[in-house]
């Protein structure tokens, strides 16, 4: 059974509950500066579809709350928790163009200051190594509320532009929001960040190809708690099987 991030006594953690009042206390005295940007123009899809609105090539499906196996991963850059990136491993079987990309997120209180996210793509990806960077940016970035809620959090949209080309192989994508001004209570107010699990093939509206958790299958890579690129699955025993709620735009 999975280990929640989303229980009481773990507040500041991410599964391992032996780091709990160490973290708290590290993530209090943590503080980054940020890079502000203005708005993105794009319009938030909300549910990413395969309409012509909203083309999407890959879709991670749907938080389906009532699942017990739903989860949320910690993705995040904010004055109390920095640098910690979920990454979700996606099969790409052909070249692939995509011009933006959304990651839903449960959060405490629904704000990124500044209006921006950090983004990456990848391949080569391995226990310990992050491969070949192959795009990146911290640019403008949206974060709208999906409606949906899960363990006592609202869940928000974060989207922004990603011009990237994909090759054809497992490409690892991670979206994060930057809450990093020291000025905004809502970013030193110990704010989280936990990108949605869903639930594999049964995912709600899950559009996609995934490799199988053979592989590293969402991954971490966090400075702050101190993992470089570990399997969630195989190095923490969470999300094995699953895909992250986000997704591709054309």
């Amino acid at each position: 059974m999975k280990k929640t991030l989303f229980a009481a006594t773990l507040v500041a953690a991410f599964c391992v509950s032996a780091m709990g009042a160490d973290v708290q206390k590290t993530a209090r005295e943590a503080g980054q500066s940020g890079i502000r940007g203005g708005q993105i123009s794009l319009s938030a899809p909300q549910a990413c579809t395969l309409s012509k609105q909203h083309p999407c090539i890959y879709y991670g499906g749907d938080i389906n709350a009532s699942d017990p196996e739903e989860n949320g991963l910690s993705d995040e850059n904010s004055q109390f928790i920095s640098n910690s990136y979920t990454y979700t491993e996606v099969k790409v079987p052909v070249a692939a163009h995509f011009s933006a990309s959304f990651a839903n997120l449960l959060n405490t209180y629904g704000v990124i200051d500044p209006k921006t996210a950090e983004w990456s793509v990848r391949t080569g990806v391995s226990e310990g190594q992050g491969g070949t960077v192959i795009c990146s940016g911290d640019n403008p970035a949206t974060f709208n509320p999906t409606g949906r809620n899960a363990f006592g959090y609202n869940e928000n949209e974060l989207l922004t532009s990603t011009p990237c080309t994909a090759p054809v192989a497992n490409v690892w994508i991670a979206i994060v929001p930057n809450c990093t001004n020291a000025n905004d209570g809502d970013c030193t107010n110990s704010p989280r960040y936990f990108i949605s699990d869903t639930n594999g093939p049964n995912a709600i509206n899950g559009q996609y190809t995934v490799t199988s958790n053979n592989g590293m299958g969402p991954t971490f890579d966090s400075g702050f708690f101190g993992i470089s690129f570990g399997s969630w699955c195989n190095d923490l025993g969470v999300a094995c099987g699953d895909g992250l709620s986000l997704g591709v735009l054309r």
